[in-house]
């Protein structure tokens, strides 16, 4: 997913001149961006990556890629319940040690880490997750059949994957709000040394930034987001 930063160096020389470096951001949320000028900066982007891959799938969407777009909605739901079943075994005090060794032995195994996504959010709520068995049949179908769908089972596709990927966050946002904060430093924290290696490989410096978020996750009271909504406002980015 490309990602693009006002360069701080030529900022520096011409404060009144935007130049933008443009880079590559990868699962890690991580990208190392080069401007025109070969001046480079390694970014950490400041969201989650359920956020990020959202944006992705809509942007997709937009650009009537419909197939990876929704390759790109099953993945940010599936980041969703991981993130979700992270945050609140960390309310229970378990360490991030110990429940990153628990996710690693469910990281090649969806359906163990969908259980475990439900179990945690009976736990919490005190209610079971429902899900849209036909929404699941279509995105099998998709992913691991070929097949090509039109443009309304994608839209109807996008509305569950929005609705499902916002209930678990504002969910998260309203009772877990620093525990979330913890998550999300933990997972940056993980990255250190991926960003001190590649600052030194490239003499680069390294910088922060956040995107707009799709699903208002920078809002503070979340207000709700209708896939439309997304989609609006995707174009208009898209024309800045």
């Amino acid at each position: 997913m490309k990602f693009y930063s006002i360069c701080f160096e030529c900022s520096d020389l011409e404060p009144n001149n935007y130049v933008y470096s443009i880079g590559e951001v990868e699962a890690d949320l991580i990208a190392l961006c080069v401007c025109p000028y070969g001046h480079k900066i390694v970014m950490r982007i400041g969201y989650n990556l359920c956020d990020i891959l959202y944006s992705s799938a809509v942007l997709a969407f937009v650009k009537d890629c419909l197939s990876e777009s929704v390759m790109s909605f099953a993945a940010s739901l599936e980041r969703a319940y991981e993130m979700f079943t992270k945050v609140t075994l960390h309310k229970e005090n378990i360490s991030y040690d110990v429940i990153e060794l628990y996710w690693k032995d469910l990281s090649k195994q969806s359906e163990r880490q969908y259980g475990a996504f439900c179990t945690q959010f009976l736990k919490s709520f005190g209610e079971p997750w429902k899900t849209n068995q036909k929404m699941v049949e279509f995105r099998n179908k998709v992913i691991h059949k070929g097949y090509i769908a039109s443009t309304k089972e994608v839209t109807e596709y996008a509305e569950y994957i929005t609705e499902s990927v916002y209930k678990i966050l504002k969910h998260l946002h309203a009772n877990y709000d620093n525990e979330s904060t913890m998550h999300y430093f933990h997972e940056a924290k993980k990255n250190q040394d991926k960003i001190k290696e590649l600052m030194t490989k490239h003499k680069a410096k390294v910088g922060g930034a956040s995107t707009i978020s799709l699903l208002n996750w920078n809002i503070m009271d979340m207000p709700e987001m209708k896939f439309s909504e997304a989609v609006e406002k995707m174009r208009k980015l898209q024309r800045i």
